[in-house]
């Protein structure tokens, strides 16, 4: 006896675009792309089409509940972490301190690792290739 396979099974990759389509269709016209069209038309399982309609659902209910995109990009500056210094001990809590630490040196000195990062970070110039 042959095993019918799902279309779909192997898995595939989709870019949040497709995803964005995805809900779009199916919130446009749910009767012409239902689940299961949308799983052959992606070639992905059901499962995976409710899935990506439900988090689509939830991310469209949080963008207007805040009133802006939810964009994960990183920020031109460059991301914020809070640090806190430990205090005596090294337990927390213990006079020690919190504060915001900034992508470059201004606010702590970094170490070999984080000055590797930042140096990843910054565009090189590329050499223009000629034919």
């Amino acid at each position: 006896m042959k095993q019918i396979r799902e279309p779909g099974a192997g898995g595939s990759y989709l870019k949040d675009s497709e995803k964005s389509e995805m809900y779009w269709l199916h919130k446009e016209i749910p009767g012409v792309y239902t689940v299961e069209t949308l799983a052959k038309d992606y070639s992905i399982m059901r499962q995976r089409v409710h899935a990506i309609l439900w988090l689509k659902e939830i991310e469209e209910k949080e963008e207007k509940k805040l009133g802006h995109p939810l964009d994960q990009r990183r920020p031109s500056e460059g991301w914020k972490f809070t640090v806190e210094k430990l205090g005596e001990n090294g337990r927390r809590g213990g006079g020690g301190w919190k504060f915001v630490s900034l992508p470059d040196e201004s606010s702590r000195p970094l170490d070999e690792i984080k000055k590797m990062y930042v140096r990843r970070e910054i565009p090189r110039r590329r050499h223009k290739i000629v034919p």
